[in-house]
């Protein structure tokens, strides 16, 4: 019985932190605001933590830390999936390379020069600090990407 209910409340979860709780039910969104521990989205729909359960009935009520602890470990899945380094250069003059990685396997690259006939930066922290946003992106991209795709 808990697997299908677990399954539905999920769903609700992940769509919200896709797309956030305006498309969504009360009860929806509701469910989404407990699950994952958005006071923010409970006052939004005028509601207290005690309110917002007694809306959504006992069954679900009782499902809440399950799933909100399923969320989180499907969650940590992917942030663990993607990832990315920031490799020194020294051919070319210097600056960083971004590999960018799914699995610890390389799926593209950047090149930040801060010296060399392509400058683009000021210098190594300038070129450092735009590799670092490069790859902040990407992740935030592949995570985001990725989390529809989780399965309970």
């Amino acid at each position: 019985m808990h697997s299908n209910l677990d399954t539905r409340m999920l769903a609700i979860a992940q769509r919200a932190a896709r797309e956030g709780i305006g498309a969504l039910s009360l009860g929806e969104a509701l469910t989404a605001a407990l699950v994952l521990d958005r006071n923010d989205w409970l006052q939004e729909r005028g509601y207290r933590i005690g309110d917002a359960l007694d809306r959504i009935g006992p069954d679900w009520a009782a499902r809440i830390p399950a799933v909100s602890r399923q969320f989180e470990m499907e969650l940590a899945r992917a942030r663990l999936r993607f990832s990315f380094e920031i490799v020194p250069r020294e051919a070319e003059g210097e600056g960083y390379l971004l590999r960018l990685l799914d699995h610890n396997q390389e799926v593209g690259c950047g090149h930040f020069p801060a010296r060399g006939e392509s400058v683009r930066f000021a210098d190594n922290q300038c070129a450092y600090d735009e590799a670092h946003a490069a790859g902040m992106a990407w992740l935030d991209g592949k995570q985001a990407a990725a989390l529809p795709a989780l399965q309970p």
